[in-house]
């Protein structure tokens, strides 16, 4: 699709705010269901949406099909709303085409594919405590062009590839399961079979060694949540409170320059990072990425904002703006987002501690959005006992509430951890990235029976 073409469309239909997104992406997923092999799914979109948007209304719409006229298209969004207003046309900035190049290696994904699934039969068929398996296999190239009337014209591409498994085993009268996500950006250059084999083994040991592991022990007590685990909790119960579309519920709601944290806690967005699955160029409304901090020494800088809550809270976009497809509108999200790290050793905070819980690796999690309590269950991790790590627990779930446990974080360490698997599901599932370095606070820990 030309320049000139899309340049027509966007100046074919009125509204303060006028936008036009395109998108062709492929999707690749297949499984593997105890020991028996899914087929393996190849589709492609390549369609687009159109949006119209004064201070009190909003048009949407969706053009599905191949064959679509986008002038065309326009012409009957402008007649079906009414949006026959004077018109200020606009002129695209790019001096040449953006092309959205199609995928040539889809047969050579599908094969690896395969042979991952392979893999993973062969690692799982010689654990014999391991009583049901489970792994999916989500592969995605999303492209996609934006041209609107205020950021004009640019396009990105990104990778979303992910391996799901879930492994349910018994032994010794024991059962449990456990799950483990895996990702990497360009699964093509960066996947091998040695590097598969070697991290489906090891999971299946970590597994092995859980159910030697004996119940948490229930009360408020003190937590070093590593920094390969603490994604979770971070994610979900302070990164959400930041985002500005969720201020009616947040309790950060109105609190720049505020005190909302202990001493030495910094949290920063930053989409630049190459790589991650949080990296990108433009968010989808155009906007150029760029770091932020969000709060700085303890103190509320900034939210997250896309260009429609930016416009009403009176400040800049900050390039939050995110869909899961042409057919959604933009969010505010999160891109690779971090907790700063400080000048602690995580030995050192193991021995200020005399009965305690050492988080290894968590699951799962709720957080309620109008009183921002939490809980979230603990997959793996260490009883502290007499200022060392002691006897491995399982069964354990950790509570709290938010702004409290922000506000009792009594140490920071300096091993900034990224954690790059995550799929956030507020309203549209999209990948993060989050980062954390290890952190002591206090928790309610429940023993899950």
């Amino acid at each position: 699709m030309k320049k000139q073409e899309i340049q027509n469309a966007l100046n074919n239909f009125s509204g303060d705010f006028r936008e036009i997104f395109i998108e062709n992406s492929d999707f690749i997923t297949g499984g593997f269901i105890n020991w028996n092999l899914k087929n393996i799914n190849v589709n492609n979109t390549a369609w687009v949406s159109i949006l119209s948007r004064t201070w009190s209304d909003e048009y949407f719409k969706v053009v599905s099909g191949d064959d679509y006229n986008l002038l065309k298209e326009t012409q009957n969004f402008k007649n079906q709303y009414n949006l026959n207003n004077k018109i200020k046309n606009v002129e695209l900035n790019w001096e040449y085409e953006l092309v959205l190049e199609a995928n040539e290696n889809l047969e050579k994904t599908v094969e690896i594919i395969k042979n991952v699934l392979k893999i993973f039969e062969n690692v799982i068929k010689k654990s014999n405590f391991i009583v049901a398996s489970e792994a999916a296999i989500n592969l995605s190239i999303k492209r996609f062009i934006i041209a609107n009337t205020l950021w004009s014209f640019d396009k990105d591409e990104l990778y979303y590839n992910s391996i799901f498994l879930k492994l349910i085993w018994e032994k010794s009268g024991a059962k449990e399961e456990i799950f483990r996500k895996i990702t990497w950006i360009n699964i093509l250059e960066d996947l091998s079979e040695e590097k598969l084999e070697k991290l489906f083994i090891d999971t299946v040991k970590n597994l092995e060694a859980q159910l030697e592991g004996i119940p948490a022990e229930s009360w408020e007590m003190d937590v070093i949540i590593w920094n390969e685990s603490g994604w979770t909790i971070i994610h979900e119960a302070i990164w959400h409170g930041l985002e500005w579309d969720l201020q009616g519920s947040s309790v950060y709601a109105w609190k720049i320059w505020e005190k909302v944290a202990s001493d030495n806690v910094t949290i920063v967005d930053d989409p630049c990072i190459a790589n991650l699955r949080g990296y990108y160029t433009v968010d989808h409304e155009g906007i150029p990425a760029k770091k932020i901090t969000l709060i700085e020494n303890w103190v509320l800088k900034t939210y997250m904002h896309n260009l429609k809550t930016a416009e009403k809270f009176d400040v800049e976009p900050t390039g939050h703006a995110r869909r899961e497809t042409y057919k959604h509108k933009t969010l505010v999200r999160m891109w690779t987002t971090y907790l700063a790290p400080w000048k602690d050793k995580k030995e050192d905070l193991i021995t200020k501690i005399k009965d305690g819980l050492y988080v290894s690796e968590m699951w799962w999690g709720q957080v309620n959005t109008v009183t921002w309590d939490f809980v979230f269950k603990v997959q793996s991790g260490y009883k502290i006992k007499d200022w060392k790590l002691a006897q491995r627990v399982r069964w354990a779930t950790l509570s709290w509430n938010w702004p409290e446990m922000l506000n009792n974080v009594f140490g920071i360490c300096d091993d900034l951890e990224f954690f790059d698997w995550g799929t956030c599901g507020k309203w549209q599932a999209m990948p993060v990235s989050d980062w954390t370095a290890t952190l002591w606070t206090k928790l309610k820990v429940s023993w899950l029976n």
